[in-house]
């Protein structure tokens, strides 16, 4: 849709306009929740990214500062071999907070702010590229920073959840609603199925769709939920 807009002033000789006033910065906070259609229609024409994704990234470091170091040490020493847990446990105990903090804060910045960049390219290789969409990269990456605002706050209630059970890989998901299930895979799978990424999902659908006119929004978020369930089928294996 960008692309038209600049394609058909440069077919006739013209300079393009200034493409349309995006909507103030906290105002697309709420929108993105309220009119997301609306929202990413007034920015297809004019799309951004980083300072929405940057206080994204913001705001997920200072929910890892809140939940306590013992967590994250837990979490570090679940991932050890049992035979060697008593050991690498002991000397983890000697290090400061702060080492734990400051590292967790620091890995879930970067990793929140490069998390767009890498899903747009799929997105784009997906709806562009196979399905043949119209819509660009700026545009992608637009979207899915914009729902990165959804997860931020599923993080932040997933946070309390975490404190509650003093356990970090505890979240609000799909799997929440059947406490009753056996253990086992299926139940892994549910659990894997985050609430926010599922609607973040949706709301993606809604963005890519308003980018690439002519396409629905249902079959596009199709796709995209149907790209949360096999990471959690990926993630309930492991």
């Amino acid at each position: 849709m960008a692309d038209d807009y600049t394609h058909s002033y440069s077919a006739l000789g013209a300079e393009p306009p200034p493409p349309p006033p995006r909507p103030p910065f906290f105002h697309r906070l709420w929108m993105v929740f309220a009119q997301p259609g609306e929202l990413f229609k007034a920015l297809a024409l004019n799309p951004a990214w980083f300072p929405i994704a940057l206080l994204v990234a913001l705001i997920t470091a200072a929910i890892m500062w809140i939940l306590p170091a013992e967590l994250f040490l837990d979490a570090a020493i679940d991932r050890i071999p049992p035979d060697q847990a008593g050991d690498v446990a002991a000397q983890m105990a000697q290090m400061p907070d702060i080492v734990f903090k400051g590292s967790a804060m620091g890995g879930a910045a970067l990793v929140t702010l490069l998390f767009p960049v890498i899903l747009s390219v799929v997105t784009y290789v997906i709806f562009v590229f196979i399905r043949g969409d119209g819509s660009t990269y700026r545009q992608h990456i637009c979207v899915v920073a914009h729902t990165g605002v959804i997860t931020a706050v599923g993080t932040a209630l997933n946070a309390f959840v975490q404190l509650r059970s003093g356990d970090l890989t505890r979240t609000l998901s799909v799997g929440t609603f059947f406490p009753f299930l056996p253990d086992g895979y299926f139940a892994e799978f549910l659990l894997a199925l985050d609430l926010f990424y599922l609607w973040a999902a949706v709301v993606a659908g809604i963005g890519l769709a308003a980018a690439a006119p002519g396409r629905k929004t249902g079959s596009t978020a199709g796709v995209l939920i149907g790209m949360v369930v096999v990471s959690a089928l990926i993630r309930a294996a492991f």
